[in-house]
């Protein structure tokens, strides 16, 4: 084989070899490109599954806020009830301890009642004089009956208006009927024993004659 032979063959060598690292650039790109397909085929199931998390935790979030302001309404409105409750045993205690005091006097007032009935019929028996020491007895009784009025006044005892006022069951005790063609029907005509009121509440029903119907 001459030179010129054997320098054919080492070029053709060379460039069958030259081949070889070309086809090696394109396996190489390949494997790049596959490589960068799974990142990213990684990176958006790790973007999904951050997004489904994070709406786990809003709806979470959302629904702890949601019970929470319905236990905060609850509470505000049982805290609103005990309140109310509470200022209306208070009212209901003051009016309690008001009515205790206007009433605490009702059983001494009606045992003073009939000192005031005994003076009245005492005024009414005395005899109409001119003699000094009568009249003078009977100026002091009137005066002290005057005093037993004034008194009973204080505490809020009235007397109640009988003669010419409709008959009321709830002020007045029928004791008799009587013929009165000049009274208006079931009026009283008479009052036999005065009746009295204690700050509006009655302490004692008037004895009365009322007009026959």
């Amino acid at each position: 084989m001459t030179e010129q032979d054997n320098s054919n063959e080492q070029m053709t060598g060379r460039g069958a070899d030259a081949q070889q690292p070309g086809s090696t650039g394109a396996d190489a790109h390949t494997v790049a490109d596959e490589a960068d397909g799974v990142v990213s085929a990684e990176g958006s199931g790790e973007e999904g599954s951050a997004t489904a998390s994070g709406d786990q935790e809003w709806a979470a979030m959302r629904q702890k806020l949601e019970e929470t302001e319905a236990a905060l309404s609850k509470s505000r409105d049982e805290t609103l009830r005990a309140m109310a409750e509470m200022q209306n045993i208070r009212k209901r205690g003051a009016r309690e301890m008001q009515q205790a005091r206007d009433f605490a006097v009702e059983g001494f007032a009606r045992d003073l009642l009939s000192v005031s009935d005994n003076m009245e019929r005492a005024l009414g028996a005395m005899p109409q004089s001119q003699d000094t020491a009568i009249k003078a007895l009977v100026d002091g009784v009137g005066m002290v009956q005057a005093e037993l009025r004034r008194i009973f006044g204080n505490h809020g005892i009235s007397r109640i208006e009988c003669v010419g006022q409709p008959f009321d069951p709830n002020l007045h005790q029928a004791v008799q009927e009587v013929e009165a063609p000049e009274a208006t029907p079931g009026s009283v005509v008479a009052e036999l024993q005065p009746g009295y009121l204690l700050r509006g509440r009655l302490l004692r029903a008037a004895m009365v004659t009322v007009a026959k119907a």
